[in-house]
């Protein structure tokens, strides 16, 4: 028992250090861990769509400057990660660091991706909460990110 959390452990230590301190596709390890949660959000209702695919894409286009081959290849790898994932918190652990600033700009992203298929499941609302609790964000500005996406898609 012991050697499967071991080797399940050395996996993931694996998949985490490929790039560590490097550029990957583009991304730092923080940016891509980025990439990893929105993909994660889109994935905790077990029904992910293109739309919320497309919205990932377009986030590494925009945010990070990136060229369509890049993206492309920078979703796929965040898509892995996000599969290969046993907690949040080997993402959220990268993302400590940021200003407060940036982590509420993360957590309104994941909000727009949670909401991305016009639909909140309870098991996305789930995710965001312990994400925000992860990163240190209020519970006021873990609210108003909420009801700030809640009022725009409709």
């Amino acid at each position: 028992m012991f050697q499967l959390f071991k080797t399940l452990f050395d996996k993931v230590n694996d998949n985490l250090t490929t790039s560590s301190g490097n550029l990957t596709y583009g991304l730092t390890d923080a940016q891509l861990a980025c990439v990893s949660l929105m993909l994660m959000v889109a994935y905790a209702d077990f029904n992910s769509d293109e739309t919320e695919l497309a919205l990932a894409q377009h986030y590494v286009k925009q945010e990070f400057a990136l060229s369509d081959t890049d993206a492309n290849a920078a979703v796929t790898l965040a898509k892995q990660q996000a599969k290969d994932a046993i907690s949040l918190h080997q993402f959220t652990s990268q993302l400590k660091q940021l200003s407060y600033d940036s982590r509420l700009a993360l957590l309104d992203n994941l909000w727009q991706q949670a909401y991305a298929d016009k639909v909140l499941d309870p098991n996305e609302e789930a995710m965001l909460r312990k994400i925000a609790d992860l990163l240190f964000i209020r519970h006021s500005d873990y609210i108003q990110a909420k009801l700030a996406v809640c009022d725009n898609s409709q």
